[in-house]
C-alpha cells in the first residue's frame, strides 16, 4: 500500500491543507504544537474515518471532538491511495449529522461506492477489504508507539495461517463471557452462580423459618420489647457521641490555629498567652524556658561601642573637616600671593628705556631681575617643603618688585602700588595665620604634618570600623542564636502538638468507631424490629409447603448452572488448547523477525526477543550477560521503545506478506534513543523504506541529520517543514 496524497479539508487546526507524499521516507519536521500529530490523527481519519471497531452500533472515537475544525468549517478529509496496483480517491464528510464516504477508481474517477455495504455501524469498510485490516489492526501494526495493542486478540486471524479460523477467537471470548457471567463461586454476589447459591440459602432460610414460626412468635414478641428498650438506649449514647464530636471537632480547630502560630515568633505578649492556653504541663514548661532564654540572650545583647573611642573618633573628624577646610583656604591664600607677585614682576619687567649700546643694565632691570630670581627660589622652597624659606624668599621679590614698579610709576603719579604691596601683606598675614592654626591641629593630636595627620585618621577609621564589624559579629551571633531558640521551640512545640493531635485522633476514632457500631446497631435494630413484627404478622399465613417447593427449585437451578459451567469449561480448554497448538506455528517466525530488528538496533547486544501471541503479543528479551528473562517494563525508557519498535516492524513485515507493503508511522518516537542506536535504527528505516512507505514526524533536528545522507538527491524521499 501507498498513499500518495492527503487533503485536510477541515480537520483540527488544518484547513484547506495538502501533503503530497514521496513512496520512500517521508520526514516531517517542526517544533511542538506546529501540526504534526493532528497530521496523523488527519491521515488516520481519512483512511478508517472515526468510529470504532468491534462494536455493534456506531460510537465514536474519543479524539472525534479533539480534532473538529478549530474555524467551525467542514469536517472533511481526501485521500489518495493505492492498493492491489490500483489507484483509489476517498473522499470523507465526518459530521455526525452528515456523515458520507465515496470512493473513486483512478485515472477516470469512476465512482465504486456502491460496491462497498455498509456495516451495523453504518459504515463502509473499504480499506478493511482492501487489506483485511480494521482501523485497531492497522494502526496496531503501523503506527509504533509505547502503548499496548488496542487488538491483540484481532489480529492473530490476520498472521497468515491456514490452520485456525478466525472466528475461533470470537468464539473463545464468547465461552469466556459465558463462564464469566456463570461466575466460579457460589458465593460470588455479581455471578448467575452466585445468584443461585443465595437464592438457594434464601429459601432454605425461608422454609426453616416456616417451619419454626409458629413456635416463634412469643420469643419474637418479648425480643421485639428487649430491642424497643436497647433501641431507646442507643439512640441517647449516638446524641453524647455526636456531641463530644463536636466539641472535638472545636478543639481541632483551635488546635490548627496553634499549629501555624508555632510557625511565628511570639512577641511578649503572646508568649504571656501561650502559657495561659497551654493544654499540657509540658508545653506550658517549653514556653517558660523558652521565653527566659531569650530574656537572658537579650540581656547580654552585643555591648554598644566604646562611647571614649567613638567620642575620639568624632572630634578627630571634626578637626579633620576642619582642617582640610584651613588647607584649602590656605591653598588659596598662596596662590593668591603667588599672582599678586608675578604681577608685580611682569609690571616691572616693561623697559623704562632701551639702555645704550654700551651693554650697561639700568637699576629698574637689576631690580626685575633680583625679583624674578627670588621668586623662583620661594617657588623651589614651597616645592620641598620649607615653607618659612618660601615666604622669605617670596617677600623678598615682591619688595623688589614693588620698589621698582614705585620708581617707574612714580613720575607718572601712579599710586596702585602700595594697594599691591598691602593685599599681599594681608594675604600673607592670612596664610600665616591659617599654618599656626594647622600647625595647632597637627599638634593636638601628635602629628608632625597633614600626611602624617592623614594616616593617624586613616588609623582611626579602621580601629572604628573594626569595632563596628565586631559588633555587628556579635548582634549576627545573638540574632542567630534566637533564632536556633525560636526553632527548637517550634519543632518541640509541634512534636507536643503532634503527640496532642494523635491523642485525639485516637480519641475521636474510637468515638467514631462507637458512633458507627452505634448506629449500624441501630440500623440492625430498626430491622429486626420491622422483620419480627412482619413475621410475626406473616406467621399465619406462611405455607410450609410452599417454602419446601420453592427450596427445591432453587436446588434443581444451582445444579443446571453447575452442569452448564463444566461444559463450557471443557470447550474452552479444548479451544486453548487447539489454538495453542497454532500459535506455536506462527511464534517462531514473528519473534525470528523481532530478534533481527532488535540486534540491528543493539548492534547486536540483544539477539533473542519473544512475543507472547497469549498476552496481547507482550515482549520479553533474553538478557546476554545474566542469561535471564526480562520483561519489556524492566527495561530503560530507551530500550522499551526500541523493543516497542522491534514489535510493531515484526508484526508488520509478517502482516505485510500476507497482504502488500504496508506503511510505517513514527510520531516522535525517537526522543530516547542514544546517538549510536538513533543511527542505527534510521539505517534500518532506510532499508524498510526500500519496500515500505515511511512517514517520520519528529520535533528534533538530528534525525533529519542523521537521514541527511539518504534525503539527498533522492526523489523517493521527501523532506516536508511544518
Amino acid at each position: 500500500m501507498k498513499i500518495d496524497e492527503l487533503q485536510l479539508r477541515g480537520f483540527g487546526k488544518w484547513r484547506d491543507a495538502v501533503f503530497r507524499f514521496a513512496p520512500g521516507i517521508n520526514l516531517f519536521c517542526g517544533p511542538n504544537e506546529a501540526g504534526k500529530s493532528t497530521l496523523l490523527e488527519g491521515l488516520f481519519a481519512a483512511l478508517y474515518g472515526m468510529k470504532k471497531d468491534y462494536v455493534r452500533t456506531a460510537r465514536y472515537l474519543p479524539e472525534y471532538e479533539k480534532y473538529l475544525p478549530w474555524d467551525g468549517g467542514t469536517y472533511e478529509t481526501i485521500v489518495q491511495y493505492e492498493v492491489a496496483g490500483k489507484s483509489y480517491r476517498l473522499h470523507r464528510w465526518l459530521e455526525k449529522e452528515r456523515e458520507q464516504a465515496r470512493l473513486f477508481l483512478n485515472p477516470d474517477w469512476s465512482e465504486v461506492t456502491g460496491l462497498y455495504q455498509e456495516d451495523r455501524r453504518k459504515e463502509r469498510n473499504f480499506l478493511e477489504l482492501h487489506l483485511g485490516l480494521t482501523r485497531s489492526l492497522f494502526t496496531d501494526v503501523t503506527w509504533i508507539r509505547r502503548e499496548q495493542m488496542a487488538a491483540a486478540e484481532h489480529l492473530l486471524p490476520s498472521l497468515g495461517t491456514d490452520e485456525a479460523d478466525p472466528a475461533v477467537n470470537r468464539v473463545l471470548a464468547e465461552l469466556e463471557r459465558e463462564l464469566a457471567a456463570i461466575g466460579k463461586k457460589e458465593r460470588a454476589d455479581n455471578t448467575l452462580l452466585g445468584k443461585a447459591g443465595a437464592r438457594v440459602a434464601q429459601k432454605e432460610r425461608a422454609l426453616a423459618e416456616a417451619e419454626a414460626g409458629w413456635t416463634a412468635a412469643s420469643r419474637l414478641a418479648r425480643q421485639i420489647a428487649d430491642w424497643e428498650a436497647e433501641r431507646q438506649e442507643r439512640e441517647r449514647t449516638r446524641e453524647k457521641l455526636r456531641q463530644r464530636l463536636h466539641r472535638m471537632q472545636e478543639a481541632e480547630a483551635e488546635w490548627q490555629a496553634r499549629w501555624r502560630q508555632s510557625y511565628i515568633a511570639p512577641s511578649p505578649e503572646q508568649w504571656e498567652a501561650w502559657e495561659e492556653n497551654a493544654v499540657t504541663a509540658e508545653e506550658r514548661r517549653l514556653h517558660r524556658e523558652t521565653r527566659e532564654l531569650l530574656a537572658a540572650l537579650a540581656a547580654r545583647s552585643a555591648p554598644d561601642a566604646d562611647t571614649g573611642s567613638e567620642t575620639e573618633r568624632k572630634r578627630l573628624e571634626a578637626d579633620y573637616q576642619r582642617a582640610l577646610e584651613l588647607r584649602k583656604a590656605w591653598e588659596t591664600c598662596r596662590e593668591q600671593v603667588n599672582r599678586l607677585a608675578a604681577s608685580a614682576i611682569v609690571g616691572t619687567e616693561r623697559p623704562r628705556q632701551r639702555q645704550k649700546a654700551t651693554g650697561k643694565f639700568s637699576s629698574d632691570r637689576l631690580l626685575r631681575a633680583g625679583s624674578g630670581l627670588l621668586l623662583a627660589a620661594a617657588a623651589g622652597a614651597f616645592l620641598a617643603g620649607k615653607g618659612t624659606y618660601g615666604w622669605i624668599a617670596g617677600v623678598l621679590a615682591v619688595l623688589l618688585a614693588a620698589v621698582g614698579t614705585l620708581r617707574r610709576r612714580r613720575a607718572r603719579g601712579n599710586q596702585h602700588v602700595p594697594a599691591v604691596i598691602e593685599e599681599w601683606r594681608r594675604l600673607q598675614q592670612e596664610a600665616d595665620r591659617l599654618e599656626v592654626t594647622l600647625r595647632e591641629i597637627y599638634q593636638a593630636w601628635n602629628a608632625a604634618d597633614w600626611d602624617a595627620f592623614l594616616q593617624l585618621r586613616e588609623a582611626q577609621l579602621n580601629m572604628s570600623r573594626q569595632r563596628e564589624a565586631d559588633r555587628q559579629t556579635e548582634e549576627w551571633k545573638r540574632r542567630e542564636e534566637e533564632a536556633r531558640l525560636l526553632a527548637r521551640w517550634g519543632d518541640e512545640l509541634r512534636s507536643i502538638l503532634e503527640a496532642e493531635k494523635a491523642e485525639r485522633d485516637r480519641e475521636r476514632d474510637g468515638l467514631v468507631q462507637s458512633l458507627k457500631e452505634t448506629e449500624e446497631r441501630l440500623q440492625e435494630l430498626r430491622e429486626q424490629i420491622a422483620r419480627a413484627s412482619g413475621e410475626m404478622g406473616s406467621h399465619d399465613s406462611v405455607s410450609v409447603a410452599r417454602a419446601r417447593s420453592e427450596y427445591e427449585d432453587a436446588i434443581a437451578a444451582l445444579r443446571s448452572l453447575q452442569m452448564r459451567r463444566e461444559a463450557l469449561q471443557l470447550a474452552r480448554d479444548t479451544l486453548r488448547e487447539a489454538l495453542a497448538e497454532w500459535n506455536r506455528d506462527v511464534s517462531p517466525v514473528l519473534n525470528g523477525l523481532a530478534s533481527d530488528v532488535m540486534a540491528r538496533i543493539t548492534g547486536g547486544k540483544y539477539r533473542d526477543v519473544r512475543l507472547d501471541p497469549r498476552e496481547r503479543f507482550a515482549v520479553r528479551l533474553l538478557e546476554p550477560v545474566r542469561q535471564r528473562v526480562v520483561e519489556q517494563e524492566q527495561c530503560s525508557l530507551g530500550t522499551q521503545d526500541q523493543l516497542h519498535f522491534a514489535q510493531r516492524v515484526a508484526l508488520l513485515r509478517l502482516v505485510s506478506r500476507q497482504t502488500e507493503p504496508l506503511p510505517l508511522f513514527l510520531d516522535d518516537h525517537f526522543a530516547h534513543y542514544d546517538q549510536e542506536r538513533l543511527e542505527r535504527t534510521l539505517a534500518y528505516v532506510a532499508e524498510l523504506s526500500e519496500e515500505h512507505q515511511v512517514f517520520l514526524f519528529t520535533c528534533q533536528q538530528r534525525e533529519l541529520t542523521l537521514l541527511e545522507p539518504y534525503l539527498r538527491g533522492s526523489d523517493r524521499h521527501k523532506v516536508h517543514r511544518l
